[in-house]
């Protein structure tokens, strides 16, 4: 080998080796970050909770419960006291069940609210309250369900007994004015107490600001019980004219005028009334009166209804048309809230005590019901027509709807909570025996029990389940993680060894080519000696 050409090897030995260093370092380097990534995935592993199963002992407690004639009554805590001045000992909180009457809102998507005109005959009952004027004195005699009214004398000794008990009962029998006080006996014998001035309220059909009814309180024994009714006030008034003589009536406060076919508008209504209601295309028109009610609807009704009503002697039938008013939601018929319907009056009053802000307790707008799975619910006007006015595509109006709020009442399944100071006697073993409540001296035995929490054992068990499937899915993922740190370690020691066996080649032939080179310097010197 020529001197030149021994020099460039050794050259470019001396460029390999330096390069196979440099790779060994960086090999060095990687293989020390992946110490530091397993370091920091075993930290992870210590790092880890292990789940610990629920005990039922955890969810285990002693319960104390009692009967206290009514109900069955629960402890939930019992609270030390300590100086209690008048002695007792804790500070108890007990509770119950029971079904409370409670209004609940409701929401429905695309209620499907159906609006057209509505040809309705209802039926209104006969009076209970009419009057009679003494044509000598001018004194107006009321009389109920046809039995007279006079005034409370507190020196008849039956009045006198039946008026204590029944103030004994109701606060407003007991403040009342014994001059607005009124008497009667209905057909059985029973003394009956009304207020005069509800009585000639509901005479007129005067409507109370408060309740918006038109009602009388009526006060007696019933099988010995004092016992307090309503009476409907008058659907149907009359009044006379001191200068003609003639009388006018009015039907729930509304005046009715007498029908007059020249008027299109009445004419067109009484038409459709009649298509739907063939009796009353029967009555003449000569006999027929009209009125009109908040809502715009028209309505008809007989003379002789008019006078069959005010007389108490007969019902009467008031047919009317309404345009443009909510008919359905969905496919169930919707009719008008009626106020004197005892149980739509409870269901309706309730919902207003339990939602006083909501826009159906605000509304001024007429009150609809309707029954569905035995339930009755209720929604205003208002927000019927909203829904009904929200449909995007005119031609198909009760599809794709706004929602619907509405509204029901019912027995709802509550807890009745009770806190209340409480002298309470333990045996040797610690365990509570009886009870005596503040402002009582009954002592009431308890009832000892162990009780266990299965649904919160069950909660507590399903998240441990959770729980522990979580801790091995990240055993899972550290091991992965440190498998494929080592074998990316055992890649680079691998690739570390072949460095250095090229190393320790690369030295050997170094070295060859370094005395071949030494060689030809001294061969070349000992040639000029």
């Amino acid at each position: 080998m020529g001197m030149a050409a021994s020099q460039a090897r050794y050259l470019g030995l001396t460029a390999r080796k330096t390069n196979v260093e440099y790779e060994g370092q960086q090999v060095n380097q990687a293989r020390t970050a992946l110490a530091n990534q397993l370091n920091n995935t075993f930290n992870d592993l210590i790092a880890l909770e292990v789940p610990t199963a629920p005990s039922t002992q955890d969810f285990t407690t002693t319960q104390y419960s009692y009967e206290d004639g009514t109900v069955g009554e629960t402890i939930s805590s019992m609270t030390p006291l300590d100086n209690d001045p008048d002695g007792y000992n804790y500070l108890v909180t007990h509770f119950h069940y029971a079904d409370v009457f409670t209004g609940i809102e409701n929401k429905k998507r695309n209620p499907q609210v159906y609006v057209s005109d509505r040809v309705d005959n209802k039926e209104i009952e006969e009076n209970k309250i009419q009057t009679i004027t003494d044509p000598n004195t001018g004194e107006v005699i009321y009389t109920i369900n046809g039995k007279e009214c006079r005034a409370y004398d507190e020196n008849d000794v039956d009045q006198k007994a039946i008026y204590d008990q029944l103030a004994n009962s109701y606060s407003d029998i007991k403040n009342a004015d014994p001059e607005n006080l009124l008497t009667y006996t209905d057909a059985g014998g029973n003394i009956h107490f009304v207020m005069k001035d509800q009585l000639e309220n509901a005479a007129i059909g005067a409507v109370d600001e408060t309740t918006g009814k038109s009602e009388l309180s009526d006060y007696y024994i019933k099988n010995s019980k004092p016992t307090i009714d309503t009476i409907v006030g008058n659907k149907v008034t009359s009044t006379t004219d001191p200068e003609s003589g003639s009388s006018s009536y009015a039907v729930n406060g509304n005046t009715c005028t007498k029908y007059d076919e020249s008027n299109e508008e009445l004419k067109a209504a009484y038409e459709k009334a009649v298509s739907e209601n063939p009796a009353l295309g029967k009555i003449n028109p000569d006999q027929l009166y009209t009125y009109t009610d908040k809502n715009d609807g028209i309505h008809f009704i007989s003379e002789d209804d008019l006078k069959g009503i005010m007389d108490g002697t007969a019902s009467g039938n008031d047919y009317s048309v309404s345009y443009g008013v909510p008919i359905m939601v969905g496919n169930v018929e919707l009719s008008v809230y009626n106020p004197d319907d005892k149980e739509q009056s409870a269901a309706y009053e309730q919902i207003l005590k339990d939602w006083p802000t909501s826009v159906f307790a605000n509304s001024d707008s007429t009150i609809y019901t309707w029954e569905s799975g035995g339930q009755r619910y209720f929604a205003s006007e208002e927000e019927l027509m909203a829904s009904w006015n929200s449909a995007p595509d005119p031609t198909k109006p009760t599809e794709n709807q706004n929602t619907l709020n509405y509204y029901c009442a019912k027995d709802v399944s509550t807890k009745i909570e009770v806190t209340e100071k409480a002298l309470i006697d333990f045996n040797d073993q610690g365990r509570a025996e009886s009870i005596r409540f503040e402002d009582s001296s009954l002592v009431i035995p308890l009832i000892t029990e162990t009780k266990t929490d299965e649904e919160a054992y069950q909660d507590a068990m399903n998240q441990y389940n959770y729980n522990q499937a979580v801790y091995e899915k990240e055993i899972e993922n550290i091991n992965a993680k440190t498998e494929k740190i080592q074998q990316q370690d055992r890649t680079l020691e691998l690739r570390l060894r072949q460095l250095d066996t090229e190393q320790e080649a690369l030295q050997t032939e170094m070295e060859a080519v370094k005395k071949v080179i030494d060689k030809n310097i001294e061969s070349t010197f000992k040639t000029f000696e």
